[in-house]
């Protein structure tokens, strides 16, 4: 039996995903945003971005069954750049040590 109330709560399971679909593609759009910038020499503040990521995850975890496969395979392209980001990261130990004062270059 079909009652109003299944049509709503499908129709809002529905709206929640293609909702997290579009905010996981907001995420793929700022990363490819941050490898620009990181390319082009600026520094990079990415605190944050693990929780992020982890809101996308449980949110794509309530979403309907059905979207199931659309929602991985964005998560495996999120998963690909944030790899590909962390790569192109410079690393702690590769970064110019401060000169301190009275110290010789």
């Amino acid at each position: 039996m079909n009652t109003d109330l299944e049509d709503s709560t499908g129709a809002e399971a529905s709206r929640h995903g293609l909702a997290v679909l579009a905010a996981i593609k907001a995420m793929g759009e700022s990363l490819t945003q941050a490898e620009a910038s990181l390319a082009e020499g600026y520094a990079l503040d990415l605190a944050g971005l693990d929780t992020e990521i982890g809101r996308l995850c449980a949110a794509a975890g309530a979403a309907p069954a059905a979207m199931a496969p659309a929602l991985r395979r964005n998560l495996e392209a999120l998963l690909v750049q944030v790899e590909r980001l962390q790569a192109a990261l410079p690393r702690p130990n590769a970064l110019p040590r401060p000169n301190n004062v009275g110290e010789q270059p």
